[in-house]
């Protein structure tokens, strides 16, 4: 009878342990997850090594990672994803959403003209075969009325800073340097991001701007090609 007793308060003890471990974990995880989420509202990068203080070390931050990973899609919709310009010293990870966005009405007011000026130029590049010169986005971008070195009435001022600036570090945009030779002047080429792969598919994109300008989806593949049309001739 005492052998019993014995082993059940054992068990006991040992669950309680348990639990305590569990919660200790629990809590670490739930850390981790509000430091990516609150580093994550304005869409930058997340270093792994930001990461270990809140962790407890770079041990303890790859033990909880693939819990923290199951947390913020299960809860928050949200994939935690390492960038492919990563290096293993240097890690470096961004939120995407895991689900589209359904309507332009999500934004806030005040978000919504630099959402449609990057759907615009998102579209225009992949028009492009996902590669665009940086002048010649501009040009594009001129025919819409939209100049960079002009305040517009709706998308506002120092839109050549939110396009190579804001839209690269957030990973909307990948902006690259290219030069053929020693004799050439260097060229800058605009990509689509990898949190532009992860959140936006081309049929979304072009129903967002149809939504957007109140258009047939149609018309808005028709007008974009048009526009790709008076870019070449231009340049013929």
């Amino acid at each position: 009878m005492a052998s019993t007793s014995r082993s059940y308060r054992n068990s006991q003890r040992a669950s309680q342990s348990q639990n305590r471990e569990q919660q200790r974990v629990g809590e670490e995880v739930k850390s981790i997850v509000k430091f990516i989420l609150d580093h994550s509202a304005e869409k930058v990068a997340i270093k792994e090594k930001d990461m270990h203080v809140v962790a407890g070390g770079k041990d303890m931050l790859r033990q909880h990672l693939p819990l923290v990973v199951e947390e913020l899609k299960r809860r928050f919709g949200i994939a935690f994803r390492l960038l492919d310009t990563s290096t293993p010293q240097n890690k470096v990870y961004i939120c995407v959403a895991t689900s589209p966005m359904v309507s332009i009405y999500e934004l806030t007011e005040s978000q919504r003209p630099q959402f449609t000026l990057l759907l615009i130029i998102l579209l225009y590049i992949f028009l492009r075969d996902n590669r665009i010169e940086d002048q010649k986005l501009y040009e594009m971008l001129a025919l819409l009325n939209i100049r960079l070195d002009e305040e517009h009435g709706y998308f506002g001022n120092d839109l050549k800073k939110l396009i190579e600036e804001t839209f690269v570090r957030q990973h909307y945009l990948k902006r690259e340097r290219s030069e053929l030779s020693a004799y050439d002047d260097p060229k800058v080429y605009f990509q689509w991001g990898l949190r532009a792969k992860a959140e936006f598919s081309y049929p979304q994109m072009i129903q967002f701007a149809s939504k957007l300008f109140q258009q047939d989806p149609k018309y808005i593949e028709q007008r974009l090609k048009a526009t790709q049309s008076q870019q070449e001739q231009a340049e013929q």
